[in-house]
C-alpha cells in the first residue's frame, strides 16, 4: 500500500514539477542566448555609430559629386566661381537634357598595321586578347550603375583667357566637387574683342608670359546624376 501511495505521489505531484523545472531551464538558456546575441549586435551598432560623422561627410561629398537630379543652378554657380578663380571669362554654357547612362562597351584591342601585315610563320593557337574599354569611355564599370538609376548630361563650355589659365580651368573642372568627364578640348586664338577687360581678365598677356597667348577654349564633357526610383513605397502591416 505504501509503495502504491509513493508511486501515485511521484506521478501526480513530483513528476509534473520536475518537467516544469526542466522546461523553465530550457527556456532560460534560450533567452540567455537571445540576449547574448542582442548584446553583441548592440555593441557592433555602437562601434559603427562612432563613425557616423565621417560617413555623413563622405555622403555629402558624394552627393555633390553626383547629385540626385540635375542640380543645374548650383553647377552654374560652381562654374562662375571656377572661372573667376582662374581668371578666365565664361562666355557660353550649354547643358543638354539628361540621358540614360550607357554602360561602357568593351572592345578587343586593334592590332597595329605592322602586326597585321607581318605573315605568321606557322599556325598556332593564340590567346584571345582581353577586352578593353572603348576609346573615350571610362575604364571602370560597376554592375550597380545602370540606365535605370544613373543619367549623364552633355555639357559644352566656352571660356576665354590665357592658354595656361584655360588649362587651369579645365583641371578645376576635373577635380571640382561635381564629377566631370572631359570628352573634348579645343583652343583657338582669341581676338582682343573676344576677351572682356575687367578686374580679373587681362586683355593682353604680359611680357613675362612668353607664349601664353589669349585663346578661346571650348570644353565638352559629361556630368552625372542619380535617378530617383519611381517605384511606389510598399507599406506593410496595419
Amino acid at each position: 500500500m505504501m509503495v502504491l501511495v509513493v508511486a501515485l505521489g511521484w506521478v501526480v505531484g513530483i513528476q509534473p514539477q520536475v518537467a516544469a523545472i526542466s522546461t523553465a531551464s530550457d527556456q532560460r538558456v534560450s533567452v540567455e542566448q537571445t540576449n547574448a546575441g542582442h548584446r553583441a549586435l548592440l555593441t557592433k551598432l555602437k562601434e559603427d555609430f562612432k563613425g557616423i560623422d565621417n560617413l555623413n561627410q563622405e555622403l555629402a561629398s558624394l552627393s555633390k559629386s553626383v547629385p540626385s537630379g540635375t542640380n543645374a543652378p548650383d553647377y552654374v554657380d560652381q562654374l562662375d566661381a571656377l572661372a573667376s578663380a582662374n581668371q578666365v571669362a565664361l562666355k557660353g554654357l550649354t547643358i543638354a537634357d539628361a540621358e540614360a547612362y550607357t554602360p561602357v562597351a568593351l572592345v578587343a584591342p586593334v592590332a597595329s598595321a605592322a602586326e597585321a601585315e607581318a605573315p605568321a610563320p606557322s599556325p598556332a593557337p593564340t590567346a584571345t586578347p582581353s577586352p578593353t574599354a572603348a576609346p573615350g569611355s571610362p575604364p571602370v564599370t560597376n554592375p550597380g550603375i545602370t540606365a535605370a538609376n544613373f543619367a549623364s548630361l552633355s555639357v559644352q563650355i566656352t571660356v576665354s583667357g590665357t592658354y595656361s589659365n584655360v588649362l587651369k580651368f579645365v583641371n578645376g573642372l576635373q577635380t571640382g566637387p561635381r564629377l566631370f568627364l572631359v570628352t573634348g578640348l579645343t583652343t583657338t586664338a582669341a581676338t582682343e574683342s573676344s576677351v572682356p577687360v575687367d578686374s580679373t581678365t587681362e586683355a593682353k598677356p604680359s611680357a613675362a608670359s612668353g607664349n601664353d597667348r589669349l585663346v578661346d577654349g571650348s570644353i565638352s564633357g559629361l556630368i552625372y546624376s542619380i535617378v530617383a526610383s519611381s517605384a511606389p513605397t510598399t507599406v506593410t502591416g496595419k
